[in-house]
This record gives C-alpha cells, sequence and structure tokens, in this order.
C-alpha cells in the first residue's frame, strides 16, 4: 500500500499511555512559555520550531525517525502559521518524503494538534494526484476542525478541480515568506494558544 494511503499506526496501549503523558507535559511546559509577560519569546518558538521541521525531514530522507517528544513538539509548531507555511513548501518540492515525515507525527499525535498535520498530508496526496486520499484527509481534518482555513481552501481546490500545479507556480520561496510576513510577531502565537486551550482548558496544568 502507498504511504500516502496508510492511515496512521495505532500506538500499543502502554505506548499510548506514554504519548498522552508526554504530550500533557509538552502542552503545559509550552502554556507556560506563551503566557509569559509582557510578551511570550516569539522568536525562539519561531526559531525553535523551524530547526525541528528541518531535523524531522532529515531523518526521514536519512530513513530514520524523530523521538516521541520531537514528534509531538513539532505538531504543537506547525500551528504557528510560519512554521506550517514552510511545511508546506516542503510537501510542494518533496512531497513523497514529506508524506512519510508527517505520517510519523500522525501517529503520534492527539487529534487536539493534528489539523495541520492531516491537512499536509491531504496536500501531499493532492501533489501527487491522489485525489481521493485527498479528499478522505481534508474531511477528516474538518471533522474535527470545521473552521480550519486551510484545510477549507483545499476542500475548495479539489470541489473546483484546480490542478495543484496552478498553486505550486504562485507558492513563494522560504525567504520571500520571510520577506512579506516579516520578524516573528506574538499574534502568530494565536492559533497555537487556541489549540493549548482546547487541550489542556482555559486553566490547564503547568509545569513544575
Amino acid at each position: 500500500m502507498d504511504t500516502a494511503n496508510m492511515p496512521a499506526p495505532q500506538p500499543s496501549p502502554d505506548h499510548a499511555g506514554q504519548l498522552r503523558h508526554l504530550t500533557r507535559q509538552l502542552a503545559g511546559h509550552l502554556a507556560d512559555q506563551l503566557s509569559i509577560q509582557p510578551c511570550p519569546p516569539v522568536e525562539q518558538l519561531v526559531g525553535g520550531g523551524l530547526a525541528r521541521l528541518r531535523r524531522t525531514i532529515n531523518a526521514t530522507r536519512h530513513g530514520t525517525s524523530v523521538d516521541d517528544a520531537t514528534a509531538i513538539r513539532l505538531a504543537m509548531d506547525l500551528h504557528i502559521v510560519r512554521i506550517r507555511d514552510e511545511a508546506w513548501l516542503a510537501v510542494q518540492d518533496d512531497p513523497a518524503t514529506m508524506t512519510t515525515t508527517l505520517l510519523h507525527l500522525a501517529e503520534r499525535t492527539p487529534p487536539s494538534f493534528a489539523a495541520p498535520i492531516g491537512t499536509l498530508r491531504a496536500i501531499a496526496a493532492w501533489y501527487r494526484g491522489e485525489l481521493d486520499t485527498a479528499a478522505r484527509a481534508v474531511a477528516e481534518v474538518l471533522a474535527i476542525r470545521p473552521f480550519y482555513s486551510m484545510a477549507q481552501l483545499l476542500t475548495l481546490a479539489l470541489r473546483c478541480n484546480v490542478p495543484p500545479e496552478k498553486l505550486q507556480v504562485r507558492m513563494p520561496t522560504a525567504a520571500e515568506i520571510d520577506l512579506v510576513m516579516g520578524p516573528p510577531r506574538p499574534e502568530w502565537l494565536q492559533h497555537l494558544q487556541r489549540s493549548l486551550t482546547d487541550y489542556l482548558g482555559p486553566a490547564g496544568p503547568r509545569t513544575g
């Protein structure tokens, strides 16, 4: 079976428990960082997330996978638009590698943080011409997050039979994204903050 068509493997019960505990720890620590006043360390969070993304993709290219903590943290990082957009560029440049990378993330990510990964997997399938797979993947995302904008955009493209090549020629480079978006700003963290609140609750647990 093609990797693009594979559902994310389910971890064993013991591993699933470990993943839940680790996700809770990482989410609590990240929520603490976002609550730093007067301003959270946006540049550090964006820079660290981009480095994690590149390290994870490189691991896939070498036939390995990153550890659970890195995978779960990257799933959270992808809620920051600048990091998600770089992942989108990577899907365009190398959909096969990114399909495998995203599968490795999906098998360790709870639904609260799965929307970017699921949508990127759908985009990878779209780029590979696997339209039914893309449609199923994006429908799964919208069932969890009905207003997730990137999933809505892909759904519209699929319904209108837009070929991926039409979007690819308009995609900016990473340097162009940096030029347009400018330096990291606190607003970039809003989607991540909402996802953490959904997962932890308004007064979620904090790390000790």
